[in-house]
C-alpha cells in the first residue's frame, strides 16, 4: 500500500513594516515626494522546527520550513523600485538565507529588523517571496508552478508568498524621519493539501442490520483537481486541470486507470488488504483508529496537493473503489463519490483533514455521492538552518 506522509512543519510571518523621510529636518519636505526609509520586522519566526516522524500528519498551526526569502518593494504600477545604495557604495541586501549564518540567526532568533533606508517616493507596496532563491521580480511574472505532492522519500519544499500596500502611520525613528508608512505581510503557501486520516463503515441502527458484513477497499483517486498554478496570483491553471466526470458504469475504469501522485492503491494484493467491517474505523494502513481520532497527530495518512480555488463548486471529490461481501458470501463491486461542496472553497495555506465515514445509505443513492466533512487546520512557516 502506497502512502503518503508528511514531516514538514510551518507559521505564518506576520512582517510589520515602516517608512520615512530623507530631508532629517523636515521642514517643507512635500509628504508625497520625500524618499521614504522601511523597516521590515519578522516578529513571528520561530528559530527552529519541530521534528516530526515521517507518516504523521501535520498538527494545527504546524510549521513549513522556511530556508530563504527575498524582498521587493513595487509602485503603484507593479513596477519593481530601484533600491539605492546605503552608504554610498554598499547594496542594500534584500535575499536572506540560512546559508548567511550571522544575518539568518539575528533575524530568526533575536528578531533584528531589516531597514531599508530612501526608497523613492512612490514606493507603495512590499512583496516577500520565500523558498525560491535569489530571483528576480521580472521571473515572477506570470511564473507557473506544479502543484507539489509527496514522494515516497520525502516532502516538497512549499514556495511561499507575501505581499501588502504601505499606509501611512507609525512612529519617526531617532532622526526624526517624519515621512512613515506601515505594512503586514503574511508568508504562506500558494497551495492547500489533504490529509486522509482514515475510513470508516458506519454500523446500521437498529433493527436494520449493514447490507455487507465486510467492504474491502480497493483504490482512492483525485478527481476535480488542478496540477499547476500561477505563482503570484494563486489562480489555478486550466491547462492540466482533471475535472472529469465518469459515469457509473466508468468509475472502477476511471479509478483503475488514475495514476501517482493522485491516486493510492489500498488493497494491494490478498496479504495487503485494508478491510472494514460494520461499526469499523481505520486508518490507510489499517490499524483501528481510536475513539475520538480527529486527524490530529494521525501515524499514517494518505495525502495530495491541492491548488487554490474561490468557489467551491471547484472542489476536489474522492473516488473510492471498493468490494462488498454480503451475508451469503456473494461479492459486490461498489463505488462512492466523495464531495466537499457542502464545505467551504479549499483555500491555500490551509489542511483538509479528512475521515471518509459512509453508510449503507451512500451505497442506495443513485450516484453514490457521500458528502464528506472536514477538519481545517492553518499552516505557520518556520526558519531553518542546514546542519552539515
Amino acid at each position: 500500500m502506497k502512502i503518503k506522509s508528511f514531516l514538514l512543519t510551518a507559521l505564518a510571518a506576520s512582517m510589520v513594516l515602516v517608512s520615512c523621510d530623507k530631508n532629517e529636518s523636515g521642514i517643507n519636505a512635500p509628504m508625497d515626494k520625500s524618499l521614504k526609509r522601511v523597516t521590515i520586522k519578522l516578529p513571528n519566526l520561530t528559530p527552529s522546527p519541530k521534528v516530526r516522524s515521517v507518516g504523521d500528519a501535520m498538527e494545527n498551526n504546524s510549521q513549513v520550513e522556511l530556508t530563504n526569502f527575498k524582498v521587493f518593494f513595487l509602485d503603484a504600477s507593479g513596477t519593481e523600485v530601484t533600491i539605492p545604495e546605503y552608504p554610498a557604495g554598499t547594496v542594500q541586501k534584500t535575499y536572506f538565507s540560512s546559508t548567511d549564518d550571522q544575518d539568518w540567526a539575528d533575524i530568526t532568533a533575536i528578531g533584528k529588523d531589516l531597514t531599508y533606508h530612501f526608497l523613492p517616493y512612490t514606493t507603495v507596496k512590499v512583496v516577500v517571496v520565500g523558498n525560491q532563491g535569489n530571483i528576480e521580480y521580472t521571473s515572477l511574472a506570470n511564473k507557473s508552478e506544479d502543484v507539489p505532492n509527496d514522494t515516497e522519500t520525502g516532502h516538497p519544499t512549499y514556495t511561499l508568498y507575501g505581499e501588502d500596500d504601505l499606509v501611512e502611520g507609525g512612529a519617526p525613528d531617532v532622526a526624526d524621519h517624519q515621512n512613515v508608512y506601515q505594512a503586514s505581510v503574511t508568508l504562506e503557501p500558494r497551495v492547500s493539501r489533504f490529509e486522509i486520516y482514515g475510513f470508516k463503515y458506519q454500523m446500521a441502527q437498529a433493527p436494520a442490520t449493514n447490507k455487507y458484513t465486510s467492504v474491502k477497499l480497493e483504490k482512492i483517486a483525485l478527481n476535480h483537481y488542478y496540477t499547476a498554478y500561477d505563482f503570484v496570483t494563486k489562480a489555478p491553471s486550466e491547462t492540466g486541470k482533471v475535472f472529469d466526470n465518469p459515469t457509473s458504469s466508468e468509475i472502477w475504469t476511471w479509478v483503475n486507470g488514475a495514476q501517482a501522485p493522485w491516486a493510492d492503491v489500498l488493497s494491494s494484493s490478498e496479504a495487503d488488504v485494508l478491510s472494514l467491517n460494520p461499526g469499523e474505523s481505520k486508518d490507510p494502513n489499517g490499524d483501528t483508529l481510536v475513539e475520538g481520532a480527529n486527524g490530529e497527530n494521525a501515524q499514517n495518512i494518505i495525502t495530495y496537493g491541492l491548488a487554490h480555488v474561490n468557489n467551491a463548486t471547484n472542489n476536489p471529490e474522492l473516488l473510492l473503489t471498493l468490494h462488498g461481501t454480503t451475508a451469503s458470501g456473494a461479492v459486490e463491486p461498489i463505488y462512492l463519490r466523495g464531495l466537499f461542496t457542502s464545505a467551504d472553497a479549499f483555500n491555500s495555506g490551509k489542511i483538509y483533514r479528512v475521515l471518509y465515514s459512509f453508510s449503507d445509505e451512500d451505497f442506495d443513492q443513485p450516484e453514490r455521492c457521500v458528502e464528506l466533512n472536514v477538519k481545517v487546520a492553518n499552516w505557520t512557516v518556520v526558519p531553518v538552518t542546514p546542519e552539515f
